[in-house]
């Protein structure tokens, strides 16, 4: 009897040392560990996250930040981007597509159940009160109103350190930054970037505190509205003054629709762009993502529009050009 309860013991003994065996095996090679060495000090656990990104800049800075497949809502330009970068395979297939301008389903985003949303100040501002109110933990980014490349870098790196991602951050900004030193060119051609233009003819463009202005300079030419600011509203009569070399347009609605409205411009004939065919239509999510949004693609865009420049561009920058000459693509820190 004695023997038997000794051997019993000694059974249990070792089942339990096997199962501590086993639970250390799991833990030691667990994905969310990362061991110095083979030693058991932790140095980092990091928990995946649920993001929801509500803007096509902010996608791409949490795609670089190697959090794309935490990703489980982007808006829809966010969307739309990827498929015309063939660089859907960066999020989820599950992610959920929405719609972010010009509101919001705050429903749809309490479904989700996310660690964050992450929104742009500007594109929010209607439903910014409701994101808050709705108990959402919200970051709200504001590259939109940086003026230039300097600024877009402080706010990567501001959203890096809250989502403990610095020195992804940091490998991103660097990235940036030789992309910057590579692409600068110089040169002296007036340019008009207009944004929109209404039946009236009076049109939207860029102030000299953007970043759009920014790339301009950068890609070589003068954007002749830099003694305006922010994304002021104009005259017919302020874009024929001001005679740009060049002008750059983003498409409205369809190619067709928008040089019917080039065309019919008030005085445009006098223009030395449209004189000298220097006229250029940006279309599609890429293309114009390159030069609208503030994020790590943006720098792509000064190759792009100094293309335009030299005349070296088609009259239509299409999605399809732009993969062709430019072959941006978004990079992955991890």
């Amino acid at each position: 009897m004695k023997t038997f309860q000794v051997i019993s013991i000694v059974a249990i003994f070792i089942i339990i040392i096997i199962i501590f065996l086993i639970y250390e095996y799991i833990y030691i090679n667990s994905p969310n560990q990362n061991y110095q060495g083979g030693s058991q000090t932790v140095n980092s656990i990091m928990k995946s996250m649920r993001l929801i990104s509500l803007a096509p800049s902010d996608t791409q800075i949490l795609i670089s930040l190697g959090l794309g497949r935490d990703l489980v809502g982007i808006d829809d330009n966010s969307y739309s981007l990827l498929k015309e970068l063939n660089e859907t395979f960066l999020v989820s297939p599950n992610v959920s597509v929405i719609i972010s301008y010009p509101t919001v389903n705050i429903s749809q985003l309490l479904l989700l159940k996310p660690t964050y949303v992450i929104a742009e100040q500007g594109l929010a501002s209607s439903y910014a009160r409701q994101l808050i109110d709705s108990g959402l933990n919200v970051i709200f980014t504001n590259n939109d109103y940086a003026s230039n490349f300097y600024q877009i870098e402080n706010g990567i790196m501001d959203l890096a350190k809250r989502l403990n991602r610095t020195s992804e951050g940091q490998e991103l900004v660097n990235w940036m930054n030789s992309q910057l030193q590579r692409f600068t060119y110089s040169g002296q051609n007036t340019t008009a970037y207009i944004l929109w233009i209404d039946n009236n003819y009076n049109f939207y463009t860029i102030g000299g505190n953007t970043f759009i202005s920014n790339i301009i300079s950068l890609a070589g030419g003068v954007n002749v509205f830099s003694g305006q600011i922010n994304y002021p509203y104009l005259g017919p009569s302020q874009l024929i003054i001001s005679n740009p070399q060049v002008i750059m347009v983003s498409e409205i609605y369809n190619y067709s629709y928008t040089m019917y409205l080039i065309n019919t411009f008030p005085g445009i004939k006098n223009v030395s762009a449209y004189r000298n065919g220097n006229v250029y239509v940006i279309s599609g999510a890429l293309a114009n993502g390159l030069t609208q949004e503030p994020g790590p693609l943006a720098v792509y865009s000064i190759p792009m529009i100094n293309m335009m420049l030299q005349g070296k561009a088609p009259h239509y920058i299409n999605s399809s050009w732009v993969m062709k000459t430019i072959s941006p693509s978004i990079p992955v820190f991890t």
